[in-house]
């Protein structure tokens, strides 16, 4: 290559160099040849000049030559760094023209890694394609014998340069509706399923067992609370699908999003719909088994009550009388008091 050549060029140096004496020993030899007045003055004389116009020669093709090799050894130098940079952007084009962008949320997270790494090596890249050009653009300036050849490598590696880093905000922003898409698909998938078991648990007919009704009202009413308190993890969920839908980030799947949405406003009517049914079925139960107690209790009051008319006892004297008088007055109070009962069972 280039720097072996350089080194056989400097050994012809150093050997010019050894012979330096030899050349001003002769040239010495020959100034005191002409001081001394030889008959030979006037070949001497175009003796000394050959040989310096030589010497001259040498020295100037050596020069040309070391001009050359110096070209030559920079051209395999920007060549070999053009190629490194041209080999990493091929790699990292080919990275980016994957259409991977994730099928789950810790998939899509993972590549969004990878983009922080990839974003850390293109800013180291940066200052290698910067020293890059700066090498380029001296080969051009001083006019190097490939310097249109430099130039045009020179512009397709900045260009390719500048389409990577377009490309690497492109896949960014990819990534980042990627992200939001199944953030949203997995937020909607967890409110399903959770609206799912709310469902099963609104819709049990456990109403329908009079044992502890009471208290089962009382758990039905936290039961609904606790749903209720979920309505604005619900609803934020379904705005957040609609944001994909009105911003047009979905990435082709407007249909699954719309589809998902109107399952999960669905499940949520129809989940309120169920837990207001079992309520009213709770309370129309309880109210049942109370009105059954009553009528229980009512029945055994009047049936000692009319065990108290029946009786035939009227009292043997003025005492016994008054006595049995004011026993019906009770009874009679007795009744009046049982009126509201009475007609609260009627309602």
């Amino acid at each position: 290559g280039a720097e072996r050549l350089l080194e056989r060029h400097q050994e012809h140096q150093t050997e010019i160099s050894a012979r330096a004496g030899a050349f001003k020993a002769f040239d010495s030899f020959g100034n005191q040849l002409l001081t001394h007045g030889h008959f030979a003055a006037a070949e001497v004389q175009e003796k000394l000049a050959a040989l310096q116009r030589d010497r001259k020669a040498i020295e100037k093709a050596w020069n040309t030559r070391k001009q050359l090799l110096d070209q030559c050894l920079n051209l395999q130098m920007f060549n070999r760094e053009a190629e490194q940079a041209e080999s990493w952007m091929g790699k990292r084009e080919s990275f980016l023209a994957s259409e991977d962008l994730g099928d789950s949320l810790d998939s899509v997270e993972a590549l969004i890694k990878k983009h922080e790494d990839f974003d850390k090596s293109l800013q180291a890249q940066e200052e290698k394609i910067a020293a890059l050009q700066g090498f380029a653009d001296r080969l051009i300036q001083n006019r190097h014998y490939a310097a249109v050849e430099v130039a045009e490598r020179r512009a397709g590696i900045l260009a390719r340069w500048s389409q990577l880093k377009a490309a690497m905000v492109t896949w960014r922003s990819k990534l980042g509706q990627s992200q939001s898409l199944q953030h949203f698909k997995r937020e909607a998938d967890e409110a399903e399923g959770w609206m799912g078991e709310k469902m099963q648990v609104a819709g049990d007919d456990s109403y329908k067992d009079p044992t502890n009704l009471p208290g089962k009202l009382q758990k039905h009413q936290a039961f609904e609370a606790e749903v209720v308190a979920n309505k604005d993890r619900i609803f934020a969920t379904i705005t957040m699908g609609q944001a994909l839908m009105d911003n047009s980030e979905c990435m082709g799947r407007e249909d699954d999003v719309s589809s998902q949405l109107e399952t999960l406003r669905e499940q949520w009517d129809a989940l309120l719909a169920q837990i207001s049914e079992k309520t009213q079925k709770l309370r129309e139960a309880n109210q049942q088994q109370q009105f059954n107690e009553a009528a229980k209790d009512l029945d055994f009051w009047l049936g000692g009550v009319g065990a108290q008319l029946s009786s035939e006892e009227i009292g043997r004297d003025l005492a016994g009388t008054q006595n049995l008088l004011k026993k019906h007055q009770l009874v009679e109070a007795d009744i009046t008091a049982h009126e509201d009962r009475v007609s609260d069972l009627n309602t």
